[in-house]
């Protein structure tokens, strides 16, 4: 598998706060089958002042782990981006990463975003030569349950990613992120998701539950199906080929 959304780079957000915090979660994503995690730190100023040289610097120590955690591991840079105007300017001058390299930016926003300034956003973006992957679908409430708003952003050239652990079932009792995994579900049926990924941050609260999503797809939608989501698509973005 291969894990397009992550928060591995250590004492940069809120992800691995340590070094050994991001050894754990790299080995617990290669226990599960993962074997190219794109690290997408947060690159949202008002919550994380950290300069994109601490970035850099990090990365490369986390890069350094690839051989300890298994054969055939891979670490690839990429960055989170909570869109605005600062953004845009900054994904335009090349200061951002792109997911790994490619032409695919990952792209975030609030909760609360309107529709129409999502829409807008998403066309900035793509006006720049850069396709937008958009992180974690199922929390912004302007897509809630609207098959055609996705579908429009689609057809615009976006892609759509939501989180592994909006793939499991919900809690019987006390699940905050019931309305989330219900939205995610309501995604995959109608067939308007293009990548699964672990959004990980720790081993704690917000494990990589790779396998555990892979394994309801398979059962639900078929193998080729999770095969796409979870691996497929993922190739084909990493080597800059249209999905």
């Amino acid at each position: 598998m291969i894990d397009i959304h992550s928060h591995i780079i250590f004492d940069v957000d809120d992800g691995a706060q340590t070094l050994e915090d991001t050894r754990a979660l790299l080995e617990e994503s290669y226990r599960q089958g993962v074997r190219t995690v794109i690290a997408t730190s947060h690159r949202r100023k008002a919550l994380f002042d950290t300069s994109e040289e601490k970035f850099a610097e990090n990365f490369q120590k986390v890069k350094a782990l690839e051989s300890e955690i298994g054969p055939n591991f891979s670490i690839l840079y990429g960055a989170e981006i909570y869109f605005n105007s600062d953004a845009l300017r900054k994904l335009e001058e090349q200061v951002l990463p792109t997911l790994g390299g490619t032409g695919y930016a990952l792209i975030e926003f609030s909760m609360d975003t309107p529709y129409r300034d999502i829409h807008k956003a998403l066309s900035a973006v793509l006006q720049l030569g850069i396709t937008p992957v958009v992180a974690h679908i199922e929390r912004y409430h302007a897509l809630d349950m609207d098959a055609v708003k996705v579908q429009e952003l689609i057809k615009m050239g976006c892609y759509m990613q939501i989180n592994s652990s909006s793939v499991l079932p919900p809690k019987l009792f006390g699940d905050k992120y019931k309305f989330m995994k219900k939205r995610a579900r309501f995604f995959l049926d109608q067939d308007l998701v293009h990548f699964v990924a672990s959004d990980m941050h720790n081993l704690d609260k917000r494990p990589p539950y790779m396998d555990q999503a892979y394994k309801i797809i398979r059962k639900t939608y078929g193998l080729e199906r999770a095969h796409r989501l979870f691996i497929t698509n993922q190739e084909l973005l990493l080597e800059d080929e249209i999905i």
